[in-house]
């Protein structure tokens, strides 16, 4: 069976169109920044797909390079989504100058048919592998399965579009244009299809499994303040108390409450009310050491648990909350707060109830203290 080329293409770029019409539609228009650089990849490779099959007809240099600036740039988009999904990559800046070098030496050498073929391809196939690169470093919040499937596709199709390079600038009379039936050409025509299908199921499983974990977030977080709710920390710290018993490790509990509350309520409005608990957890957040557990516990009250901590490193702590919150450019409210350190038999509830008992005392005490519980 013969395959011709030009049809091949044709289906591809019918499959490119309809990944892009379809991507925002099912997964809608409001999505994470990476499933907009995902979706903005799509749109970029159907317009430079676009580009690069009407160029003969209409304008073949300038269109041509239109259509090379938006490939590009769709490899640009796809890098942005794994950077988020994946945690930071390396690798940006070189990624954005090919970007802007591939579509510029290929205009300013497109004469030269061996040299833009040759540089297009190179410059592409060394996008590949930096997404490649990226897919493959450690990322152990993401599923190999999905990394795994896209890194195969796109190493592929690194491989065939080198080979095409290399083909169009030191084998220019096996492949003289982008029509010419040679295996390589033929094979890579028909790589896209596939890889286009599978990337788009990895893709798509990388977007699922990023609002997984948002929603595991969302369960487990403050939404006012981005602290842990009650209920997550509650269990992180059943945890964490029962390793502190076992290799008899110091713990201490800080019970905080903002000092006045519900006057800010009543004469500056609730929205004062909220921005003050935002600032007093951005505080918290900052003062805490690694590995200590900060949570709002309800309304203006806020608990921290320090491990490997006794009341030294509770003063401490409250020492740095008080003086970041004093650094505060439009002022802070101000603090209550109780302490304890954890005993050979306690309960995270036993624990809670000492320092609540200790905080009670800092505000018969005058507010705006820290009282360690007897």
């Amino acid at each position: 069976m013969t395959l011709d080329i030009q049809t091949i293409l044709v289906v591809l770029l019918a499959n490119v169109i309809g990944t892009a019409v379809a991507l925002p539609v099912l997964m809608g228009w409001r999505v994470s920044r990476a499933a907009r650089a995902f979706q903005g990849a799509a749109v970029a490779q159907a317009v430079g797909w676009t580009a690069f099959l009407v160029a003969p007809r209409i304008g073949d240099r300038w269109v041509s390079t239109l259509s090379m600036a938006c490939l590009a740039a769709s490899f640009v988009l796809l890098w942005t989504a794994l950077d988020t999904w994946l945690g930071k990559r390396r690798g940006h800046r070189l990624m954005l100058a090919l970007a802007v070098a591939v579509p510029a030496g290929y205009g300013l050498g497109f004469a030269s048919y061996p040299f833009r073929v040759g540089w297009s391809n190179a410059g592409f196939a060394l996008q590949l592998a930096l997404l490649c690169f990226a897919l493959a470093s450690p990322a152990p919040h993401a599923s190999r399965r999905w990394r795994g499937l896209v890194l195969l596709c796109l190493l592929a199709l690194a491989v065939v579009t080198l080979w095409r390079g290399v083909l169009g600038a030191f084998f220019t009379e096996a492949y003289p244009f982008y029509r010419a039936t040679h295996p390589v050409n033929v094979a890579a025509a028909l790589l896209y299809h596939v890889a286009l299908a599978l990337s788009t199921i990895g893709f798509l499983v990388a977007w699922r499994e990023e609002a997984e974990r948002e929603l595991r977030v969302q369960a487990s977080t403050d939404g006012l303040t981005g602290l842990l709710n009650r209920q997550a920390f509650a269990g992180r710290a059943g945890d964490v108390i029962a390793a502190a018993q076992r290799y008899r490790e110091p713990l201490a509990l800080l019970m905080i409450d903002i000092d006045h509350f519900k006057r800010i309520n009543d004469t500056r409005g609730h929205a004062a009310g909220d921005e003050a608990l935002r600032t007093v957890a951005r505080a918290l957040k900052a003062s805490a050491r690694r590995g200590d557990l900060v949570s709002r516990h309800g309304g203006e009250e806020f608990c921290v648990l320090m491990t490997h901590a006794g009341m030294a490193e509770a003063a401490a702590f409250d020492r740095r909350l008080r003086e970041r919150l004093a650094r505060e450019p439009d002022g802070a409210p101000g603090l209550s707060a109780g302490a304890a350190t954890l005993l050979p038999d306690d309960t995270l509830d036993q624990l809670v109830h000492r320092a609540d008992q200790a905080l009670y005392r800092a505000k018969a005490e005058g507010r705006g203290r820290l009282v360690h519980a007897a």
